[in-house]
């Protein structure tokens, strides 16, 4: 019996899991466009656009080496906004945090 390892630079089903549990409400809302993924023998991506902008804004990737990079693409280029081990590590950013209790916020309106 052959064992194919599996490469680094692919994402497993878990990280395509954590991405997607991000992207569809998204997706749902329109609040993005679209999401494609590229591969190659280096690298795989998922590239995020969203409406009315013509090129991709943001790119989940992962490298050779296994990393992960979540990248931002504005008019001047692109840029590193989150990185890490795990994709959930790396997409840290994009989850949303809960909510703070009324009880716990500070009142701005006494002396």
């Amino acid at each position: 019996m052959s064992v194919i390892a599996f490469s680094l630079a692919r994402f497993t089903p878990s990280d395509l899991q954590e991405f997607y549990e991000i992207a569809d409400p998204r997706l749902a809302r329109g609040l993005w466009e679209s999401v494609a993924r590229q591969t190659g023998p280096d690298f795989d991506r998922l590239q995020v656009r969203l409406p009315r902008i013509a090129r991709p804004v943001f790119s989940f990737e992962r490298d050779r080496q296994g990393r992960y990079t979540l990248l931002f693409n504005d008019s001047h280029g692109w840029h590193g906004i989150g990185s890490g081990h795990t994709a959930g590590e790396c997409l840290t950013i994009w989850r949303i945090r809960p909510r703070r209790e009324a009880s716990a916020r500070p009142n701005l309106t006494a002396s």
